[in-house]
């Protein structure tokens, strides 16, 4: 895989998705609807479904007219469930919860079989967290929250989770492409370092040149805290909500050894250098 061109198209029309596929031997799909664009961003089952499930047939489609071989699709860690207590394999059975991850198994076992259908190898990769410099939402505000100063309730926190630097997903993205006989596999891909909430605002903190401001609360009352967001986000825009809470209280382990032992992986980029970048980036951002 020499080199990685965007491309960007309005709609998912396959003749224009097509055009600008012409002469790639490898499509990889990042596209898609998110589960963080907000409360009134449209983010019902059918919206997921049309821009997770029909943009991915479409992608597939198109590549398939434009003769590209191999098509890469990213999926979601959310596929296959919320939280757990030991790191998920690949051969994890899928439970997703929420109508996101919902869409995002129901868009991979499209594209395997519409790969299939016309000739296109397959090849899905499930992300977890990915953060990097200009990383929005969440990450946004957790390291907006760090660099005030504000005093964060997680110093207690002992859970473990994998995250996915955008220089790790990239040189994933690279290995996945240049190894050949993968059509039809499922992948995670993570940093391959699982981080606690703590240690990840200690990277946050360290990266802004400043020392983390955590106590210890009670998980329940953390728990207690999400579900009146919960209640009252009907209302109003809620900051806090039950789902926040869980990403920052629970665990979320992926294993990557089956992305190692097929292509070779090594993520050569460790999530403090990772996080460092996301501070610097913050910090230029402001000024």
């Amino acid at each position: 895989m020499a080199g990685l061109e965007r491309a960007e198209v309005s709609g998912l029309e396959r003749s224009e998705l097509a055009r600008a596929f012409a002469g790639a031997d490898t499509v990889v799909h990042l596209a898609g609807r998110t589960d963080r664009l907000g409360r009134d961003a449209g983010d019902s089952p059918p919206s997921f479904h049309r821009a997770n499930v029909d943009g991915t047939r479409a992608v597939i489609e198109a590549a398939a007219d434009a003769g590209v071989p191999r098509v890469l699709v990213a999926s979601s860690v959310k596929a296959v469930g919320e939280s757990n207590r030991l790191p998920w394999t690949e051969e994890t059975r899928p439970a997703p919860r929420d109508p996101y991850g919902v869409s995002k198994l129901e868009s991979e076992r499209v594209a395997l079989a519409t790969g299939a259908e016309r000739g296109v190898e397959i090849v899905v990769m499930r992300f977890p967290l990915v953060y990097g410099p200009g990383a929005p939402a969440n990450v946004l505000r957790l390291v907006s929250l760090v660099a005030r100063g504000v005093p964060l309730p997680f110093g207690g926190i002992g859970n473990r989770r994998s995250m996915l630097s955008t220089a790790n997903l990239l040189a994933a993205v690279r290995a996945l492409a240049d190894t050949p006989g993968l059509a039809g596999e499922v992948f995670f891909v993570a940093d391959g370092v699982d981080t606690s909430t703590p240690e990840l605002i200690g990277m946050i903190a360290d990266g802004l040149g400043q020392q983390a401001r955590l106590f210890r609360a009670p998980p329940g009352l953390l728990a207690a805290f999400g579900r009146v967001g919960d209640a009252i986000s009907c209302l109003v825009q809620c900051p806090v909500t039950s789902a926040d809470v869980e990403r920052l209280t629970g665990s979320l382990m992926v294993s990557t050894a089956k992305l190692a032992h097929r292509t070779g992986y090594r993520p050569p980029e460790a999530p403090r250098d990772g996080w460092r970048g996301v501070a610097q980036w913050f910090r230029q951002s402001r000024r």
